[in-house]
């Protein structure tokens, strides 16, 4: 850790607002599907992983992109505790971070909500919940990052969304034959609603579109389609190694398109530039959709 950048957050840290560097650039770095809990051998050689990539890379911003914990290998008492070896990493390197949560992050052991009160006890957290219905999940929010030279009427360069597909179990509920209950694994249409009408006011109140990024951590059916026409290693680089699946999916069961609204929400944002999940462990690919 340099001096240089620690100082750099400490001033971000009084205003809690991201700035691009002087050069005009922003980095981020990605994690997704940590799986903590699962076994401690593992766990150390993420952390090591995760250690080894911000030493090596100039983040101003990370985001935990969902599945933090595997919610179905801890033990009620000490779920969230977990959320302190996941971001250990990043408090040590005094790094911010944004959070989405996964399928794997409710479970009938491992509240989100505990989840989400262990992880904004930090300084570092910028993780937010702007949606309180309670069928809307936890971690639905904005963050805006200005110029580096940042004033009272500075307008946004870029805005990041971040949204809660669901999945998983309801924590600590069963059914009458004593099984976890499963919770609906895709956006709901509160948070469409909100996030609508969110980006509408940011137009409106900066005068502009603002180019945006958008993170979840279950992909969309569109990732699936696009899958289906052929992932080329050519056009599109990485890996492509697991069927998605993808929001609404369930195994042996009807596809209903529940996210289709969300699917229309994001092609209809001007400006969004890209959207990140995870949730396939298998899978490091791009591709393309348009609006019909």
């Amino acid at each position: 850790m340099s001096i240089r950048r620690r100082t750099a957050y400490r001033r971000r840290a009084e205003d809690q607002r991201l700035r691009f560097n002087e050069n005009g650039t922003f980095q981020i770095s990605v994690f997704s599907d940590l799986h903590f809990a699962e076994d401690d051998e593992e766990d150390n050689k993420t952390t090591g992983v995760m250690r080894s990539v911000l030493s090596s890379e100039e983040a101003q911003l990370v985001v935990l992109n969902g599945d933090l914990i595997s919610g179905e290998a801890t033990q009620s008492s000490n779920s969230s505790l977990y959320v302190d070896r996941v971001v250990a990493p990043l408090v040590d390197y005094d790094l911010p971070w944004a959070s989405t949560y996964g399928n794997h992050d409710s479970e009938l052991n491992l509240d989100p909500e505990e989840m989400f009160r262990r992880e904004t006890q930090y300084r570092n957290s910028l993780t937010q919940r702007k949606v309180l219905d309670s069928a809307a999940g936890i971690t639905n929010y904005y963050l805006p990052i200005f110029p580096h030279e940042v004033s009272n009427d500075s307008i946004p360069v870029f805005i990041l969304w971040f949204f809660d597909s669901q999945g998983g179990h309801y924590p600590l509920t069963e059914n009458n034959d004593g099984k976890a209950i499963e919770r609906q694994n895709w956006v709901d249409d509160t948070v469409i609603e909100w996030f609508v009408r969110a980006n509408a006011n940011l137009t409106s109140t900066y005068g502009q579109t603002i180019p945006s990024l958008a993170f979840v951590h279950i992909p969309v059916h569109a990732m699936r389609a696009f899958q289906k026409t052929g992932v080329s290693p050519t056009s599109e680089p990485g890996i492509n190694g697991e069927r998605v699946q993808h929001q609404g999916y369930k195994p042996d069961s009807d596809y209903h398109y529940q996210d289709f609204p969300f699917i229309n929400a994001l092609l209809n944002t001007t400006g969004l530039a890209a959207t990140f999940s995870g949730h396939d462990h298998d899978n490091d690919w791009y591709g393309w959709h348009y609006a019909r």
